[in-house]
């Protein structure tokens, strides 16, 4: 008996040290999965680190916090939210990027994969996607109208749309809205209410002939006059929906250039995040359907050829077929994919703003069997720093990095990665014109060359002291948001008057890649890694052209050139910025796509950056042209294919 209980006894005592064993063997396990406690690291985004804070529980990522970034308002948003969220409610780093921000969604990821090191945890197994229990069956809809893509001429199409019928889709990939139209200043009209009300109309045929002239007659001229016509409708039809827009004079946003020029830009008073959301919220109060992070995939067609819907993928992956009477694609080009970008403009090619614009319209049109048109028109536009320099620039400056830029606007002499002078530096404010010539240079790179002479002068007098940009409007101010950003001509006239000490801010920034310095011209030259002989030649030309009052290479306007004389000399690096591709599907006056043959893809139209005939291979050289187009061709596409789905 009492064997019997002993080895009962032993028994339990063998199991619970099992027990324990096991316990404590788990327990050891969750507890070495994280070391506990808050690690931070950085990784670089679009345009520069982004900072993230993690904090760790022993057996789980407890949270995740952006802390610091300077990636593009109105795109950054969604991979700033949305990452960590999912990163925490996973408890994983098998994360895909956010559509339209897939730098910043990478910068996020890579650094808290960072802090997953840090932290002592599994970075492999954080990565490993858990597979899908089973497939989600295809789910159907059933709309009059379905519109691709929430920019500007998306959203003007699906709102247009709308007060036709009920019975209208928007699709957007991100999870906003998105593209160029958020980040620009504003667009054109002819006879606006705006411009009648301050008695600044503009001609219809100057607006045409503008056309004319920089596209070279490489243009749709019935299209081109289609929206010249119905602009400024567009621009009466945006205000009455919510959107507020201020006339402002030719040249106010810094174009100098444009002095003089008509009226032509309707400037976003709150910003084109504010007023594209502003006309979203119009459109579902008319009735209409929104379905953000829902990349449309392909179109659907009959038997003959015509459009009878799309096929979209929902967030949760499920496959979504909706059934539709006509289609309008807006999806804003393919600044972002690489791979087209090569393709149709070469090896010296620069990213556009929008990393989302990947064709996807474009691709979808052709293979309905749209023709190509406009596919090499690009909207080069000003400068930036390249994506190399960014990270190391603002690490070291800060936000003040984009004072760096306040050289740009000016007439200082410009050479390529030759050395050589290669424009009318008095064309530099001309934005358009300015970032087309960066864009055939090797690397799409210049060099703005300052010496000395003129820091100083600036230092003690302001910027006013080489030219006056803004005296024109004191105290009729103009006011309007670019890039979410303000752009007021009070502001800057302030700002331009005001002395400023240039030399530490650029002595900062040698050796970001994005400054250099010599004592001497030739000490200059071999720190910006161009032939001396080449460079000198150029200055030499440059200064020689302002001393005897004749540019014999490129005819400016000597007068307002600036000279380089006195070191120590600074050369500021900047390459070329593309704000979007502006082409690639043929269309005719009414926004339908067309065939080889200019025979129309029944059920589909195509209306803003995806669309072609509105240009030759650049922008046009006046203010809001591009999205007065996306605008206006949106507008009319919603109305033809509302029309068209009516029987008219």
């Amino acid at each position: 008996m009492m064997k019997t209980n002993l080895k009962k006894m032993l028994s339990i005592l063998l199991c619970l040290t099992m027990v324990l064993s096991v316990s404590a063997c788990q327990k050891s396990e969750t507890a070495s999965k994280y070391k506990a406690g808050t690690y931070t690291a950085t990784a670089n985004g679009k345009n520069g680190p982004i900072e993230v804070e993690v904090v760790f529980t022993a057996d789980k990522i407890e949270s995740v916090k952006v802390n610091g970034e300077n990636e593009t308002e109105g795109i950054s948003e969604g991979a700033l939210e949305i990452i960590p969220e999912k990163i925490v409610s996973g408890q994983t780093l098998a994360v895909d990027a956010v559509s339209g921000a897939s730098l910043s969604s990478e910068a996020i990821l890579k650094a808290v994969e960072d802090c997953v090191v840090q932290a002592g945890g599994d970075v492999e197994a954080l990565k490993v996607k858990t597979e899908v229990a089973a497939a989600v069956p295809t789910e159907e809809v059933n709309y009059d109208i379905v519109v691709v893509g929430a920019g500007a001429a998306g959203t003007a199409a699906a709102l247009a749309a709308s007060e036709y019928s009920q019975s209208v889709l928007l699709l957007e990939k991100t999870a906003k809205p998105m593209g160029a139209g958020t980040l620009a200043g504003g667009l054109f009209a002819a006879e606006s209410d705006l411009q009648k009300a301050a008695g600044k109309t503009v001609s219809k045929e100057w607006l045409y002939d503008e056309y004319v002239t920089s596209s070279s007659g490489y243009m749709n001229s019935l299209l081109v006059r289609k929206i010249i016509d119905e602009s400024s409708e567009t621009v009466n039809w945006l205000i009455q929906n919510g959107c507020k827009l201020n006339l402002v004079d030719a040249g106010s946003g810094a174009s100098y250039e444009h002095i003089g020029m008509p009226a032509t830009l309707h400037g976003y008073a709150e910003g084109g995040a504010v007023a594209v959301s502003k006309l979203v919220e119009s459109f579902k109060g008319n009735g209409g359907t929104v379905m953000f992070s829902t990349p449309a995939t392909d179109l659907i067609k009959d038997a003959d050829g015509k459009i009878i819907g799309v096929m979209a993928k929902k967030e949760d992956g499920t496959e979504l077929k909706i059934n539709a009477k006509a289609v309008v694609l807006a999806t804003g080009g393919f600044g972002g994919n690489e791979e087209m970008l090569r393709k149709y403009l070469g090896a010296n090619f620069s990213f556009g703003e929008v990393s989302s614009n990947l064709g996807d319209g474009i691709k979808m049109a052709w293979d309905a069997g749209a023709d190509e048109l406009g596919i090499g028109t690009t909207q080069y536009f000003w400068q930036t720093f390249s994506p190399e320099v960014f990270g190391s620039l603002i690490s070291t400056l800060g936000d003040d990095w984009f004072s760096l830029t306040a050289f740009s606007f000016y007439p200082h002499l410009r050479v390529n990665n030759f050395g050589q002078r290669f424009s009318d530096e008095t064309t530099v404010s001309d934005f358009a014109i300015h970032g087309a010539q960066i864009h055939m240079q090797p690397q799409q790179t210049e060099f703005l060359i300052l010496d000395s002479s003129v820091l100083n002068q600036i230092a003690t007098k302001g910027y006013v002291s080489v030219e006056d940009h803004y005296g024109i409007w004191k105290d009729n101010r103009q006011f309007y948001m670019e890039f979410n950003e303000p752009n007021d001509t009070d502001t800057l006239i302030e700002k331009e008057k005001t002395p400023t000490d240039y030399v530490p801010l650029l002595d900062a920034a040698v050796g970001s890649g994005a400054v250099y310095k010599g004592d001497t011209l030739e000490e200059l030259a071999k720190n910006m890694n161009v032939d001396y002989e080449t460079f000198s030649n150029s200055v030499a030309q440059y200064n020689h052209a302002i001393e005897s009052g004749k540019d014999e290479l490129f005819f400016s306007d000597v007068t307002r050139l600036v000279p380089v004389v006195s070191g120590p000399y600074y050369a500021v690096k900047y390459s070329a910025r593309n704000l979007t591709t502006l082409g690639g599907v043929k269309i005719n006056e009414k926004i339908q796509a067309v065939d080889e043959n200019f025979m129309p893809i029944q059920g589909l139209y195509v209306a803003g950056a995806d669309a072609g005939g509105m240009y030759g291979l650049s922008y046009v050289d006046f203010e809001g042209g591009t999205l007065g187009f996306a605008y206006t061709s949106g507008r009319l596409a919603g109305i033809n294919a509302a029309e068209f789905v009516n029987g008219k």
